[in-house]
């Protein structure tokens, strides 16, 4: 599975809002190092105080840091973007009293979803850097006809063995339930000695990979091989979480994957997507579904920078008036 490797200044350069006007964002860059704004001095670092637990909030906060604004977190919840400033050349700027406060414009809905910023509105907003890397991991041919990967939970266990003797019926194999004596056994010994809890199974035309690897940073924020899995499966098998929909269903588009979902949803309306209830024998992927789905997916889930500056102008127009 070959897929076209992109370097970090290539796919997301050190933007020229390092070298405008020293102290337009708080900070400048002088002989190869960041010095702070003084003082008093105008600045347009806006501040995020708020504590990072959602998938929908660290893409958001990747899409702001995008902008011409700088962007500056506490010090424990910047530590969780640590992946994505090695993989993207992501950078924040140091905490600053100076900053401006645009935590209260920030609006998560999970269960819908929904993602404000301001008056800007979409049901997730991806960063460009993300949408990018993805559309470079497509590889030529794709490995596995389907894929599952992520925590087996029991509904989910239950989901996949029905779907799995409906549509793969020469496979007799059954996924060890989660709180069987063996998978207790294998979790805590991944515990104690810090072994990777990743557990994968091929079952004919489907491969399922067991894991809680999304649930902790700081692979949470980023998982190379969890989106190279993405990139090199045909059709994508995205049970629902703790809502109706599912994150892995953008990202398997996003991969040029077709995502099989297991409940319609506002969100997925218009993608060419299938469900788990469909047979899957008549089921084909072609390359014009992807890029369908890859260029909606952009179109809804991306902000184009012009807005995303225009908006956060008027926020920090709005705070100085105030």
């Amino acid at each position: 599975m070959e897929a076209k490797q992109v370097g970090v200044k290539e796919l997301y350069p050190v933007r020229e809002k390092w070298g405008v006007a020293p102290g337009r964002h708080g900070i400048s860059k002088r002989g190869g190092s960041l010095t702070t704004k003084q003082p008093g001095e105008p600045g347009d670092i806006l501040c995020i105080r708020s504590e990072v637990n959602l998938i929908q909030q660290i893409r958001l906060i990747h899409a702001i840091a995008e902008s011409d604004f700088g962007v500056a977190l506490e010090p424990l919840q910047e530590a969780k973007f640590q992946i994505l400033k090695e993989r993207f050349g992501l950078q924040f700027f140091p905490h600053s009293a100076y900053g401006v406060d645009i935590t209260n414009q920030i609006e998560l809905s999970h269960t819908r979803p929904c993602t404000s910023i301001g008056s800007v509105s979409r049901p997730l907003i991806f960063p460009r850097a993300v949408v990018e890397c993805c559309r470079t991991l497509w590889p030529e041919r794709r490995e596995f006809r389907y894929s599952f990967q992520g925590l087996l939970t029991g509904s989910r266990q239950q989901l996949l063995q029905q779907w799995i003797q409906a549509n793969l019926p020469a496979e007799t194999f059954r996924i060890p339930k989660a709180d069987s004596l063996i998978s207790r056994l294998r979790k805590a010994c991944g515990t104690v000695f810090g072994l990777d809890k990743i557990r994968e199974w091929q079952l004919g035309e489907l491969l399922v990979c067991s894991s809680d690897r999304g649930r902790t940073f700081p692979i949470k924020a980023w998982d190379e091989e969890y989106f190279r899995i993405l990139a090199g499966s045909e059709f994508v098998l995205c049970p629902s979480g703790d809502c109706v929909w599912s994150y892995r269903v953008f990202e398997a588009i996003l991969c040029g994957a077709i995502p099989i979902a297991e409940k319609e949803c506002p969100a997925y309306e218009g993608f060419r997507d299938h469900y788990l209830a469909d047979k899957a024998a008549g089921l084909k992927w072609c390359l014009e579904d992807a890029e369908y789905n890859y260029r909606l997916c952009v179109e809804k889930l991306t902000l184009p920078k012009v807005t995303l500056n225009e908006e956060l102008e008027r926020i920090i127009s709005l705070k100085a008036a105030n």
